[in-house]
């Protein structure tokens, strides 16, 4: 579905990400996200995630949709998907390779930017809401949350995969190793990032400890109902070793677990 990138193009890309996570990215993490998230490798898997709980042409917003990928493979799968990004290159790019591989979209409806929290949108007017490793970039990412539900109707799912800070496990930009936010408080952290020889920028203004009670905690306070996805169990627990009786008890344990390496989880809005 996706066309190769032109030598080009594949430069402007590699100049912008370098610029945006200077000191963060190593060119092979450069490599990486232009394989994984520019193309279409996490976005089929977002799509895998999203696909079983949602009807045929379910209307769905991507927040942080960033260069469109996963509003793409949504699309390609008839959802009605769109997305909203701050980031005017990401959004451009977006838009031009929708116009390459689905003429007959149009892609200043389909990839907005802006911030979603000020979108224009009709309350109680989506099936679904994705925020794709968006919330950790947020300071005030509750206030995002606040808007998701606003925009769900009742019953409308919201989907969220986020690095959880309260885990032992690389550091998701930087990769290096990284402990939970009470043995790494911030500015520990900026320190740790410096005795590493890394540049501890991007960390300071564009990344924000998320973890998996917290995001728990304002979907209870939304009054929303926690759900699992099963498809993400797979990684973490080999559960056809496990006598059936335990096998439900171990996923909601995980499920819970304050630890777990990521948030990923979907939530339902109340129908009442």
């Amino acid at each position: 579905m996706q066309p190769e990138l032109s030598p080009e193009t594949r430069d402007a890309l590699t100049a912008y990400l370098s610029q945006i996570y200077a000191g963060a990215f190593t060119p092979e993490a450069i490599r990486a996200h232009l394989e994984n998230h520019i193309g279409l490798a996490f976005a089929g898997y977002t799509t895998q995630v999203i696909a079983p709980r949602l009807p045929p042409g379910a209307r769905v917003l991507d927040i942080g949709s960033g260069f469109g990928s996963c509003v793409l493979a949504a699309r390609e799968a008839g959802f009605d998907a769109f997305g909203i990004e701050i980031a005017r290159f990401e959004v451009d790019f977006a838009r031009n390779r929708l116009r390459q591989l689905r003429p007959q979209d149009e892609p200043e409806k389909v990839y907005l930017c802006g911030d979603a929290r000020t979108l224009d949108l009709a309350p109680a007017s989506l099936d679904a809401v994705t925020l794709w490793n968006v919330i950790e970039h947020i300071d005030d990412w509750d206030t995002v949350m606040d808007a998701a539900a606003r925009f769900l109707k009742p019953g409308g799912l919201v989907f969220v995969i986020c690095p959880n800070y309260m885990a032992w496990r690389d550091e998701a930009h930087y990769h290096v190793p990284w402990k939970p936010a009470f043995l790494l408080p911030r500015n520990k952290a900026s320190a740790y990032l410096r005795s590493l020889g890394r540049d501890p920028s991007y960390f300071e203004t564009s990344i924000f400890y998320r973890s998996n009670w917290e995001v728990l905690a304002k979907l209870r306070q939304l009054g929303f109902e926690a759900l699992e996805l099963g498809a993400l169990h797979s990684r973490r627990i080999a559960l056809s070793r496990i006598p059936a009786m335990l096998r439900h008890p171990l996923k909601h344990l995980d499920f819970y677990n304050p630890f777990r390496r990521s948030v990923e989880l979907a939530a339902r809005k109340p129908v009442k």
